[in-house]
């Protein structure tokens, strides 16, 4: 008879997988929280004292959070994305570090003005904690890894928001999502 495992090593088991999902999830709350400019769900991600790096700023992590919400707000037609792709997690106890790649198309007024699209990939390199059961982000440190200013081109007539067709995405309370998902605001 093949030996089984003990109790202790599947609840182990069992531990590890949800430290994982946990960890993943928080990546994406904290996209959803960019992308619908809710400065709560960006928040919600740090923990007590958790810091972020995230190109010229360098501080808390609620600071940050209010700073990109507000941002957000100033385009509130305008809807980018943040796409979570690979992530590489490693939890020793209640401490853990992941890198996690991302696409982002963020809107923005460039120096003349002028609305843009543009895209970045880059990675979030995470050092997080557990405190209370709750994962949360100790250190950001971002990463760009490649960007392009403007991506803008025609509307693919066939996916333009209408009213009898798809629905138009938006910020905070404007954005269908919320019928759903209530923001942390």
């Amino acid at each position: 008879m093949a030996d089984t495992p003990d109790t202790t090593e599947l609840l182990a088991e069992l531990r590890r997988l949800r430290d994982h999902e946990e960890i993943r999830q928080l990546m994406y709350r904290y996209a959803r929280g960019v992308d619908r400019s809710s400065a709560g769900r960006i928040a919600s991600v740090y923990a007590e004292g958790g810091t972020d790096k995230h190109g010229l700023f360098d501080g808390p992590g609620t600071i940050f959070a209010e700073h990109v919400a507000a941002g957000g707000r100033q385009l509130p037609d305008v809807v980018g994305n943040h796409h979570i792709t690979n992530i590489l997690i490693e939890v020793d106890g209640d401490t853990a570090r992941a890198e996690t790649y991302f696409l982002a198309i963020h809107p923005h007024r460039d120096d003349d003005g002028e609305v843009r699209m543009a895209l970045m990939s880059g990675r979030y390199v995470d050092s997080l904690v557990r405190e209370n059961d709750v994962w949360g982000i100790k250190r950001r440190l971002v990463t760009s890894d490649f960007s392009l200013n403007d991506i803008f081109g025609e509307p693919w007539q066939h996916v333009v928001p209408t009213p009898e067709g798809f629905l138009k995405g938006g910020r905070g309370s404007a954005d269908p999502s919320n019928t759903v998902f209530a923001d942390l605001d």
